[in-house]
């Protein structure tokens, strides 16, 4: 698989984890905050379970990480475009 597409999960995968954390914090409905269909109820045990790997601070630090990655990539990506272009 792309490099891009494996982030692009990873990072979506972990801000469902983020977000069923703070749900729970919160008091919230972990299925309406991650807005999950009737059928996909089995995953708000999962998310919860997954996420108590977590401190909520890992998780943001490791989402901001991400976002940062991409960021940087598509600047270094422009720059070579630019240079050459």
């Amino acid at each position: 698989e792309p490099i891009q597409k494996i982030l692009i999960t990873l990072y979506n995968h972990l801000k469902k984890l983020y977000m069923a954390k703070l749900a729970e914090k919160y008091n919230r409905n972990i299925a309406e905050c991650l807005k999950l269909k009737p059928n996909q109820m089995f995953l708000v045990t999962k998310y919860k379970k997954q996420s108590e790997f977590f401190k909520e601070k890992e998780l943001r630090k490791i989402l901001q990480e991400l976002i940062d990655l991409d960021y940087n990539y598509k600047i270094g990506l422009e720059a070579i475009l630019c240079r050459y272009c």
